[in-house]
């Protein structure tokens, strides 16, 4: 970068930068007590840009320096654009050799951080505090796709309209609708859906952005809950509670599977073996031998994932 010279402070530098930018000739301007100094950035542009200087300094009210300003404007919005892409296939190294951090896949690390928190709290009264000892139970009703009543008798459970479970919704406590995947009831269960969601997560982020994500997570969250809810209200009424994020993991599995498959410029696909993997489990919990799970959830979730990866979102 060079020094072609000094403007006086009764003229505008703005116009002479921009004026310059119009021609392909990127400058600075400092404020120094001798006035607007003027540097240009590439070497080749010296000779042209001093004579501009000069032509500038004779006649400051030129029309072609006012005719320049929109011209300047396009130039910048063009640089800005070759910079957005040149950061977006830049990698840094230190990235490379380890996992991505808050700032690449915030949504991820988030839904990943509540869930956990969620799961500390519910599981409040097994670390023995005297604050609040029913605290897992307020969490569990509050998030929950309805709220539980109390008491009530397993008689009273079987005879209760399976349609009163939506009513809280309907009284406008729509954050049922997707809170529930918050839920978990074992280790074993948080472990196995947060390693997929770190996984799948943070490779919807990276390759897309955390808007997507935030899309494909509300979309398949209530989708695969209301599908649970509807299974449940029809073939078990006595019981109506569920949770968990193995919905949304399958339901991202199914975005991520049809990208891999029809849009592999997206840069998302998995292994072979990980197909088979997240299937075998779809079918084998189904089966009920590994107990009550919200089988409808995986399935719903994992056929809107489907879709929605087949709808190029």
């Amino acid at each position: 970068m060079r020094q072609i010279g000094s403007l006086p402070r009764d003229l505008d530098p703005g116009i002479f930068s921009d004026h310059l930018l119009s021609l392909g000739i990127k400058s600075r301007i400092d404020d120094r007590p001798e006035g607007w100094v003027v540097w240009v950035y590439d070497e080749n542009h010296l000779a042209r840009a001093g004579d501009e200087l000069k032509a500038y300094l004779i006649s400051p009210h030129d029309p072609r320096y006012a005719a320049s300003v929109q011209a300047a404007k396009e130039a910048r919005r063009q640089l800005e654009k070759l910079d957005k892409e040149y950061r977006k296939n830049v990698r840094d190294v230190a990235e490379q050799w380890g996992p991505p951090g808050f700032r690449r896949r915030p949504l991820t690390m988030t839904l990943v951080a509540i869930t956990v928190l969620v799961y500390i709290l519910q599981n409040w009264s097994f670390l023995d505090l005297p604050l609040w000892p029913d605290l897992g139970a307020h969490v569990q009703d509050f998030l929950g796709f309805s709220s539980l009543p109390e008491p009530l008798t397993v008689q009273e459970l079987s005879d209760t309209n399976p349609g009163r479970w939506i009513q809280d919704i309907r009284h406008g406590q729509i954050w049922r609708l997707v809170t529930p995947v918050f839920l978990h009831f074992s280790i074993l269960h948080i472990l196995f859906n947060m390693v997929w969601l770190l996984d799948l997560g943070t490779m919807i982020e990276l390759r897309r952005n955390w808007r997507v994500l935030a899309v494909l997570f509300l979309v398949i969250a209530v989708t695969s809950d209301f599908g649970q809810y509807l299974y449940m209200a029809q073939r078990i009424p006595s019981f109506p509670f569920f949770g968990g994020m193995s919905g949304v993991v399958y339901g991202l599995f199914g975005y991520v599977w049809m990208k891999g498959r029809y849009e592999p410029e997206q840069g998302m696909a998995l292994h072979p073996n990980n197909i088979s993997i997240m299937l075998f489990w779809l079918v084998l919990c189904m089966t009920g031998a590994l107990g009550p799970i919200a089988n409808a959830a995986h399935f719903v979730g994992l056929v809107t994932g489907v879709l929605l990866g087949l709808a190029r979102l």
